[in-house]
């Protein structure tokens, strides 16, 4: 975007405090893409104001890049739709439109809100849209979440010093933290959110937030659980997880939505701190997370929070895992490797973790950590299949060779044959009738053949 203000037509002027923009957020601005400088202009002309708002901002002044641009605009939906007639309703009941750009970006605009009426501490029943950008920001959550940026005019509008709370690496609500809490209950998984900076640590609640959240933290049983796992999946992802994790745990907030009680937890928040655990994926961290808890408690959870399927057979996946390794043998290491792919390496890692932080898994086996370290040794000078992981034979040519007919035996002899090629490394067909001439399947019950699992 040009610096040459004079060059574009103007917005409406926002009512809330503002001062000049920070230099190296007049340089952000400056490097904005044409398309959004675009939409600022057909909206000036319209008569409206423009503004970048919530974490586009925030990331802003903390130099983080942040590809996602939202925009707060004082023009009604119908009249955003109007203007931008391809835009994509995604929330228009709630005055959101998301507007098209160049190169596949998109942008989300939402009309000014004045008050919102909530009834038991979910989503607003109804918004009011209105023209005050002052009112809009003081409904928002947090203080650095309620900041807007004029574009045109290079003007920062921070009405409750969200930059100041920015450098202190401190989390405070905007105005009554118990009133911004009870509006909606999520924004208590939000807060303890936002306490994981990345590279910059944990930050800290402000006193008032922080005896809110405990006061509140019933709020949570009025929020839909597919919002909870939304929030408490980016929880898991942060890089300062096992901090927020303890620290809901410490809160009482955990035992909301998550069996059991959490405070006092010492031997799965080790398991989360261990340096193993650094390169987990949420769905893993969740189910170490789970470890100690039957595979009932489990199932019941991830209902519970509304995983998706995928997701949800995933952790019971890994968690039915834990307490179990492979056996220190070429042809299991190389069904186990077949088994779970890229997992692999960390599931041997995560049965150190449980080991060496004394959780309590039932029917754990014996191995001990130094063992496991052989194996990760092995599995990581461990060569690819010669044929790779896909059967070399189809149940077409079992049945040429078999004559067996379609059905249950013929499926699970191809799995045995399978297991076979993976366990002895085979390279081509002729391998596999080799080997197929040594089994006794003819007589022997299809139920106990070998299959390709760990």
């Amino acid at each position: 975007m040009s610096s040459n203000q004079e060059a574009f037509p103007l917005p409406s002027l926002g009512d809330a405090h503002n001062a000049p923009l920070p230099e190296h957020l007049v340089e952000w601005v400056n490097r904005l893409p044409n398309d959004i400088n675009s939409i600022f202009t057909k909206i000036a002309q319209a008569g409206g104001g423009v503004w970048i708002v919530g974490g586009a901002v925030r990331d802003a002044l903390l130099g983080v890049h942040n590809q996602d641009i939202d925009l707060a605009v004082s023009l009604p939906p119908e009249k955003m739709l109007e203007l931008f007639p391809d835009a994509l309703p995604t929330g228009i009941s709630y005055g959101t439109l998301t507007l098209r750009g160049e190169e596949g970006r998109f942008y989300e605009t939402t009309t000014l809100r004045t008050e919102s009426e909530y009834s038991d501490g979910r989503r607003p029943e109804v918004v009011n849209f209105g023209t005050s950008l002052l009112g809009d920001l003081e409904r928002r959550d947090f203080t650095f979440n309620a900041m807007a940026i004029d574009a045109r005019r290079h003007l920062l509008h921070d009405p409750f010093n969200g930059q100041g709370d920015l450098e202190n690496q401190r989390v405070r609500a905007v105005g009554q933290a118990y009133q911004r809490l009870s509006e909606d209950g999520l924004r208590i998984l939000r807060a303890y959110r936002f306490l994981d900076r990345g590279e910059a640590g944990v930050w800290r609640f402000d006193p008032e937030l922080s005896e809110a959240l405990l006061q509140h933290r019933g709020m949570l049983s009025g929020v839909t659980n597919e919002r909870i796992w939304m929030e408490w999946q980016k929880i898991l992802a942060g890089q300062n997880a096992p901090d927020v994790i303890e620290r809901m745990g410490r809160d009482g907030v955990l035992d909301r939505f998550l069996p059991g009680k959490w405070n006092g937890q010492a031997h799965r928040m080790f398991a989360q701190r261990h340096s193993l655990c650094s390169n987990l994926n949420p769905l893993e961290r969740f189910a170490l997370l789970l470890a100690e808890n039957d595979s009932i408690e489990v199932q019941r959870t991830l209902k519970h929070l509304k995983l998706s399927n995928k997701d949800r057979k995933e952790v019971e996946t890994i968690h039915r895992r834990f307490g179990r390794v492979p056996k220190n043998t070429l042809a299991d290491l190389r069904v186990y490797r077949s088994v779970l792919r890229e997992r692999a390496r960390n599931h041997l890692e995560m049965e150190k973790v449980i080991r060496e932080s004394g959780l309590m898994i039932p029917a754990m086996d014996s191995i001990e950590t130094n063992e496991i370290d052989v194996l990760l040794h092995r599995l990581g000078e461990l060569e690819p299949l010669r044929a790779g992981d896909e059967s070399i034979v189809d149940g077409h040519w079992i049945m040429e060779r078999t004559g067996l007919g379609k059905g249950i035996a013929l499926g699970r002899l191809k799995m045995w044959l399978h297991r076979i090629q993976i366990e002895r490394d085979l390279a081509d067909s002729d391998d596999i009738e080799t080997a197929l001439c040594g089994l006794n399947w003819e007589h022997a019950n299809h139920a106990h053949w070998p299959k390709i699992e760990f």
